[in-house]
């Protein structure tokens, strides 16, 4: 089978590997669509050094496919099954993983990360983490399921539901905009923040809220105008910029909730009179948990969110080189290696 494989310093390859066997309690899933994320190019720029490192472990942790084998022990799922597989993993037995959150575990792992991941034709994980995904949804938006979708729809969730009320999204990659488009079908008044004219207009096409391009326009003033000065009951910063993360909380309206998401620079300045003097209420968001995943595919089979039309770039798998390039450049929206694309590049 095929597998991609990081070099370092911008540079993935794709190799050959003999097809995974499932032991005890696992399964291997032959993949039908599988992500990329803005956390693989932290890794794909990393060092040629930490590359070896790896010693040819496969990139991507956004599976969804079909499961084509079972291992000894396996009863949740079966041959044949379509399922999104949730991206990290734990040890399986202590509270945080037993409550469906192994992203907390204190052995905490990731496909692509600390195991071969899903940048392949087959891939092979513990039965626990294969999420079952309807027939009416397709792989595309399951891959998505299996990260960025699940993240947007958890850090809007944290904020009070308040039909009508403004929300702000900064940073308008693939989770921003899809916390953009969660934001809209639970009824807010959506308003988008991004720098990237290529983002804003994507968002713009596919969203029905207010898109500002804050490279064009201050968008502390901007929120402020369009919400008659109130500012937001719900602001998520998916853009990891410390820029943002300053103006996220100044745009924010009286007991507002504020909810961080996006990694990026290492530190936090707010100026506290935004926060003493709105009382608002700050939050982080690191993925969600395996339960909140049947919430999320009961909410889109429920409620209008474009998903599909996220996905601006299909590559088959030996296009890697040139799938990891254009997402680098920035100007793309979700990009996925597609097994079921024939048309692919």
């Amino acid at each position: 089978m095929r597998g991609v494989v990081y070099l370092g310093e911008s540079e993935v390859e794709v190799r050959e590997f003999e097809r995974p066997e499932p032991g005890p309690g696992q399964v291997v899933v032959e993949m039908r669509a599988a992500g990329l994320c803005g956390s693989d190019l932290h890794k794909y720029h990393s060092s040629r050094e930490w590359a070896r490192e790896r010693k040819g472990m496969i990139s991507g942790h956004e599976p969804a496919g079909i499961v084509a084998e079972a291992g000894k022990g396996v009863a949740n799922v079966s041959e044949g099954d379509r399922v999104s597989v949730y991206h990290t993993v734990g040890c399986g037995h202590c509270a945080v993983c037993l409550s469906g959150t192994p992203v907390f575990c204190s052995d905490q792992g990731a496909f692509g990360r600390t195991r071969d991941g899903s940048h392949a034709d087959y891939m092979v994980t513990d039965a626990r983490y294969c999420m079952p995904l309807p027939d009416n949804v397709s792989f595309t938006v399951g891959t998505q399921l299996a990260c960025t979708a699940g993240t947007a729809f958890s850090a809007v969730n944290k904020v009070s539901k308040r039909h009508g009320d403004p929300l702000v999204v900064f940073g308008l990659g693939p989770v921003g905009l899809t916390t953009l488009l969660m934001g809209e079908a639970m009824g807010y008044r959506t308003l988008g923040v991004d720098v990237s004219p290529f983002r804003t207009d994507l968002a713009d096409r596919i969203g029905v809220g207010v898109v500002i391009n804050a490279d064009e326009n201050d968008p502390v003033q901007a929120v402020r105008d369009l919400t008659g000065g109130r500012g937001a009951a719900g602001v998520v910063e998916c853009s990891g910029s410390a820029i943002a993360r300053t103006q996220a909380a100044a745009v924010a309206g009286l007991h507002g909730t504020v909810v961080y998401v996006g990694a990026g620079a290492p530190s936090l300045e707010i100026d506290f009179v935004d926060i003493l003097r709105k009382e608002l209420t700050l939050r982080g968001n690191s993925v969600y948990s395996m339960g909140a995943y049947f919430d999320a595919v009961a909410f889109i089979q429920t409620h209008r969110v474009p998903l599909d039309e996220i996905v601006t770039h299909r590559f088959r798998l030996e296009h890697a080189r040139e799938a990891f390039a254009i997402f680098d450049r920035g100007e793309t929206g979700k990009v996925v290696f597609d097994w079921e694309d024939e048309q692919g590049p």
